[in-house]
């Protein structure tokens, strides 16, 4: 398993307007296949960022997701509200 962690800023004051995008996105990650699921986080104190962490079955499961046309709309939904690029990795848990 794979967790992948998106660390973002959301446009001045678009914070609840990214959790509603979010959460009515269609194909959004947790739709995905070979995802686990993925749950937005927002800031505790600093309401205009966000981390998103999503578990995958693997990189390429996530790499694929990204190749399709339902990965468009997902990113239409969210990224017009975004303060520049996020960023993601992907990490594995040790133990």
């Amino acid at each position: 398993m794979v967790r992948e962690i998106a660390v973002f800023r959301t446009q001045e004051g678009r914070a609840e307007t990214i959790i509603e995008a979010y959460g009515g996105a269609a194909n959004n990650p947790n739709e995905a296949e070979g995802s686990r699921g993925a749950v937005l986080h927002p800031g505790v104190g600093d309401p205009g960022s966000f981390t998103l962490t999503a578990e995958w079955d693997s990189v390429d499961a996530h790499t694929a997701l990204t190749q399709k046309p339902q990965f468009e709309s997902f990113g239409e939904a969210v990224v017009p509200y975004l303060a520049g690029q996020p960023g993601v990795r992907h990490v594995e848990a040790v133990g």
